[in-house]
């Protein structure tokens, strides 16, 4: 039939036959036995209870999707979701939440549901699949009518395998359309970005809220929540509104080994030059630095300051000019784009799910509205593994201006709302007292945090498990840096700026 010789186009003949036809690919058949066989001992020992049919399928389901292996606590969702039961996962981005779901959905029978908050995410998801020869669709506000018709068409003759929907999809004027919706009865409800659920439900995106009553409608099918940073109150209010108080949870990536985490307590009117230092450190090769700023204004000024020391350092906000240009900026600062920068000021705007490997310095003007936030955005450090560096600015003051100002907004944020929520306000003004108090702490920064998200230890673990993971499973070998954190480390920091150069040296020369 043609094409090259190689395992993937393997597709007629049983594995024997084809070490006879392929003399030069017979390692990779000796794999393909091996783990077949391997996976039938794996479900006598563990039974039908602990590892399902389809586990026989993992390593087909894993190259189908051009992954070679899972990366490490990838493989525990996989197999809770193909025993049909509801998770929720809070991984970092870049980890690989998004297999977590993808496999399980082409391992069942039956279409999957992704609820993604954003058409840009639909949109790179689906074509990602679709290249793998994945049926995958989306259907969104910028279909038209005759194409969407022709998507739910494919979806109800069983050629779709995941569709991604915003919330809102499920509650358009079309009764048409809001009843072939009705009539899906999915083989699992994703909800990738979770977090939206509980900071997005209350008053922004209220359809969110709602998730619980849209999984009704759809027969109950077993919940697959995702998102980078959710503490245990979030999470415990996430499933409480997805119907799902019974999932199992899996969180991961919250303590990240190489990362130095440091609390800088900074007059503002000093945070402009401090940051110039800063900034003006030698970063490794490739190395990046990013400043993040609660406001497009703090940032202007801040961009301003930077400027009257000699220092150009574009700012990134989500007003910034059009949405080409705000494009174009992440692409020169991701090395899509020249000419290439290695720093950039930047809002919580800049954008969902970029993976910047080599960012080696993040600094905060001052800490965000939550430890999620705060999460979310130091944890875009460091993702290659190698020596990275966090630092928060703060007033070491409970109700000084750094506070006051994440009130102000948090409470203009509510005001945009027709209905504000009193208890959506509360939750916020709480938050906001939580990572204030993490600033102002004298303990371990690091334990902290891990203790926020409930990092859980690393439960034994059956012989069956054991073999799928020898099997698929590939463990992380990041090395943990030297230097916890200001607490731990509070004997040897003189300067701090010195102290910085001393760590990004350290990252260089690893």
């Amino acid at each position: 039939m043609g094409g090259t010789d190689e395992l993937a186009n393997l597709v007629t003949l049983c594995d024997g036959c084809h070490a006879a036809h392929h003399p030069m690919l017979a390692g990779g058949l000796a794999r393909r036995v091996i783990e077949r066989w391997a996976v039938r001992l794996a479900r006598l020992f563990g039974g039908a209870h602990e590892l399902d049919q389809a586990t026989e399928y993992l390593g087909p389901g894993l190259r189908l999707l051009g992954v070679e292996r899972f990366r490490e606590g990838q493989l525990a969702v996989v197999q809770a979701a193909l025993q049909g039961k509801s998770v929720l996962v809070v991984r970092p981005t870049g980890s690989g939440k998004t297999l977590c779901f993808q496999l399980p959905a082409i391992l069942r029978a039956g279409p999957t549901v992704v609820v993604s908050p954003l058409k840009a995410l639909m949109s790179e998801q689906v074509a990602s699949l679709l290249r793998k020869k994945v049926p995958a669709s989306f259907v969104n506000s910028d279909l038209s009518m005759e194409e969407k018709k022709l998507r739910y068409s494919l979806l109800r003759r069983g050629a779709i395998k995941l569709l991604h929907l915003a919330p809102e999809r499920f509650f358009v004027r079309s009764e048409a359309e809001r009843a072939r919706l009705a009539e899906l009865r999915p083989a699992f409800l994703v909800v990738d970005e979770a977090h939206c659920v509980d900071q997005w439900g209350a008053d922004f995106r209220p359809e969110y809220s709602r998730l619980g009553d849209i999984r009704r409608q759809l027969g109950n099918p077993p919940v697959l929540a995702f998102t980078a940073t959710a503490g245990q109150e979030m999470q415990a209010r996430i499933l409480a509104s997805l119907g799902a108080e019974d999932a199992e949870v899996f969180v991961s990536g919250v303590d990240r080994p190489n990362i130095t985490l440091l609390r800088w307590a900074v007059a503002e009117d000093s945070r402009a030059a401090k940051i110039a230092q800063l900034l003006a450190l030698p970063l490794p090769e490739g190395g990046k630095a990013m400043v993040f700023v609660p406001s497009a204004r703090v940032g202007e000024d801040l961009q301003a300051a930077l400027r009257s020391l000699g220092m150009n350092v574009p700012l990134y906000h989500s007003r910034l000019g059009r949405p080409f240009e705000r494009e174009q900026l992440v692409k020169r600062f991701t090395n899509q784009s020249e000419p290439a920068i290695d720093r950039i000021i930047s809002t919580s705007a800049f954008g969902m799910g970029i993976d910047v490997p080599s960012l080696r310095l993040v600094i905060h003007w001052q800490a965000p509205a939550s430890v999620e936030d705060l999460m979310q955005e130091l944890g875009r450090a460091g993702r290659d593994g190698l020596q990275a560096v966090s630092i928060v600015m703060h007033d070491n003051a409970s109700d000084g201006r750094d506070v006051k100002r994440l009130r102000f907004m948090a409470d203009l944020a509510g005001k945009d709302q027709e209905q504000p929520d009193p208890a959506a306000r509360e939750s916020r003004m709480r938050k906001i007292d939580q990572v204030s108090a993490m600033m102002r702490e004298e303990s371990c920064y690091r334990r902290q945090m891990v203790d926020y998200f409930g990092g859980k230890q690393r439960q034994r673990r059956s012989l069956a498990v054991r073999i799928l993971e020898w099997l698929f499973s590939t463990r992380s070998r990041v090395k943990r840096t030297a230097h916890c954190c200001d607490f731990c480390d509070r004997e040897k920091i003189g300067s701090e700026v010195d102290y910085t150069a001393m760590l990004l040296g350290a990252g260089a020369r690893r």
